[in-house]
């Protein structure tokens, strides 16, 4: 895959920027867009074509067996929640399935306290991991480079912390810590937070900003594709947006400009060029090659087949914490009171925070 088909400003048009609370969204149209043939996994466990179930009886908890029972390709993606079997698991990163395929894939635990059958098989999800369990996947398998036969493994205990940590600033309780929990509880609220986001009918990416900061970018091959995953995505920033409210002590109600996204996209793409030689390039876990690269701000991950990109991601982990807006693209005019996410009625003033433009 040629480094200049990805993250690469040059092929892509930002379409429209919408604004909501604290959080912005940038929808895109990245080059090349519906140049393979596949599905989503939503569309495949709906249609009957997708079994994924434990490699055994008494199971692993780090790996499933999956079978593809169509001559379709079906697209996983990078944190995809699959619940059910012994424990829900996240896929360690986007996979490209072939037609008919039979394989064990690698993945992770978010319920680490049930093992235990509630079915016989998985079934898909409308939730994408958080932010940060995907960044801590991430980074264990950049850092696998040397590892290439356990390229694909994660450390678990890791995950399982970044999970309780999500409970922690959420401020979320679960019985058996599933990571569905998190959103279950909630979900009322994160729907609220996000009511007002439209899905552009050309666009097949969109960039995501909280408190004015760049948090991460996700874009698809496929329009169809990234139409399915648009409401499971603003799902998972919601979430983000919470705990970043939680623990800034200013908050800026988004009033994000096109000249500002497509300033900030361009200055975390321009770090991703200055960085080639620390690319790292491995195969997918089906079809494909990945890239991976981590540099001091962000982390990008891109999964392609036949020279076109199926699935490309920036994570951004150093300017969406506390920093109070100010390393953004934007300066904040009129800061909000952090008594309105604070105190008895938190939650209450983050649903009234966010709560759509009349």
């Amino acid at each position: 895959m040629k480094t200049e088909q990805i993250f690469s400003s040059d092929n892509s048009t930002l379409l429209d920027v919408q604004n909501q609370g604290v959080i912005s969204i940038a929808q895109l149209r990245h080059q090349s867009v519906n140049t393979l043939d596949y599905i989503s996994v939503h569309r495949a466990f709906y249609e009957n074509l997708l079994k994924i179930e434990e490699v055994s009886e008494s199971g692993n908890v780090n790996e499933l067996l999956l079978s593809n029972l169509s001559s379709k390709y079906i697209f996983i993606m990078d944190g995809d929640i699959l619940k059910g079997a012994k424990q829900n698991r996240i896929v360690n990163a986007s996979i490209l399935i072939g037609p008919n395929v039979k394989m064990v894939i690698p993945v992770s635990c978010v319920e680490q306290g049930r093992w235990a059958y509630d079915s016989n098989n998985f079934s898909g999800s409308d939730e994408v991991a958080y932010r940060k369990i995907r960044e801590q996947k991430n980074r264990d398998i950049y850092n696998n480079r040397n590892h290439e036969r356990e390229k694909h493994r994660v450390d678990q205990s890791r995950v399982w912390d970044e999970v309780q940590n999500c409970f922690a600033d959420s401020q979320s309780y679960s019985s058996t810590a599933s990571h569905s929990d998190n959103f279950n509880a909630k979900r009322m609220d994160y729907t609220s937070m996000t009511s007002s986001f439209t899905l552009h009918d050309n666009a097949n990416g969109l960039a995501y900003f909280i408190n004015g900061n760049l948090c991460g970018v996700e874009v698809f091959n496929k329009t169809d594709v990234y139409r399915e995953y648009f409401h499971k995505i603003l799902l998972s920033v919601a979430m983000d947006a919470e705990i970043i409210m939680r623990k800034s002590e200013y908050l800026n109600r988004a009033d994000l400009s096109m000249d500002h996204a497509r300033l900030s996209i361009e200055d975390t793409l321009n770090d991703f060029k200055e960085n080639l030689n620390r690319i790292d390039i491995c195969n997918g876990i089906c079809l494909g090659s990945e890239i991976r690269l981590i540099t001091d701000k962000e982390i990008f991950y891109s999964l392609s087949f036949n020279e076109q990109p199926v699935h490309q991601s920036i994570l951004s982990f150093e300017k969406d914490s506390t920093d109070n807006g100010n390393n953004g693209p934007e300066r904040p005019t009129e800061p909000m009171d952090p008594s309105e996410v604070t105190g008895i009625s938190r939650q209450s003033r983050l649903s009234r925070f966010f709560r759509a433009e009349e």
